[in-house]
């Protein structure tokens, strides 16, 4: 695999994926497209499930007319993710009411490349189990990722999202897998693996803050490298804040490219 910007539009296209896929479970009319930028709407009150992903710079009057003022008539927030290599006038995306948040860093790699250190730390040994979460599960692993936004509303939304996932039938949401690390039982971390038709992207690990420093993420994310591996998908993608990229990079991923984001809020 050539890690240029084939690689990186591997990265932007299992992020489409995913937001349309998850916006879908909730909203049958969820997903528009047109040329450079898909818009997906969950029917939620979030920017977490409400998102678009641009692959080009196109004018700011139709980011508006098909992007922002939609979500602004049913006031609602949403995500923006900016694939492109070239970069938007932020000022101009500020004028909108999208607000620059920190990018991310895109990374890739051939999964056969990927190497995981299933060892525990000695303090971990015999107290902390990895497994894919059931159904059942899924209101802890809420939990963990509704935890990041205490205090403001897009916790609630996060709670009701993954209620409303519990109750579809398991084959109707199979391309998304979480996985849970729990402590002495206690459910401490989290994280996601979802299969696009050309990658399996990891997404959203989290540990809750009281835990964290132990290396239950660390064990956590190698647990779902081990998944991928035995997988039979041929390449995996993930998007990481660059003061937390080592570990990814340790493991076998290519840093590819950078993705901008910026938020509304009505």
């Amino acid at each position: 695999m050539k890690y240029s910007l084939s690689a990186k539009n591997l990265v932007c296209r299992n992020l489409e994926s995913r937001a349309s896929y998850c916006a879908g479970l909730l909203n049958a009319d969820h997903t528009k497209e047109i040329t450079g930028v898909l818009r997906t709407d969950s029917g939620l009150l979030s920017y977490t499930f409400n998102q678009a992903v641009t692959n080009a710079v196109m004018p700011e009057r139709i980011l508006q007319r098909f992007v922002v003022d939609y979500f602004a008539e049913r006031h609602s927030p949403f995500t923006l993710w900016h694939c492109a290599n070239k970069a938007f006038d932020d000022g101009a995306l500020a004028e909108l009411g999208l607000k620059r948040g920190p990018s991310l860093v895109a990374l890739a790699v051939e999964v056969q490349r990927l190497a995981a250190d299933e060892m525990l730390p000695e303090a971990l040994r015999g107290k902390l189990t990895l497994a894919q979460a059931g159904v059942e599960e899924l209101a802890d692993y809420a939990e963990l990722q509704a935890s990041l936004f205490n205090g403001s509303r897009e916790g609630p939304q996060i709670r009701k999202f993954y209620q409303r996932l519990a109750e579809l039938p398991e084959q109707k949401r199979s391309r998304l897998k979480f996985f849970l690390a729990r402590l002495d039982g206690e459910a401490v971390a989290g994280g996601c693996l979802f299969a696009s038709a050309d990658a399996l992207g990891f997404y959203d690990l989290v540990t809750s803050e009281a835990h964290r420093g132990r290396g239950i993420g660390r064990a956590l994310f190698n647990f779902l490298v081990a998944q991928a591996l035995h997988s039979h998908h041929k390449y995996a993608v993930a998007l990481a804040p660059e003061n937390r990229q080592q570990l990814l990079l340790d493991t076998g991923f290519f840093a590819v490219g950078e993705v901008a984001s910026y938020r509304f809020e009505p």
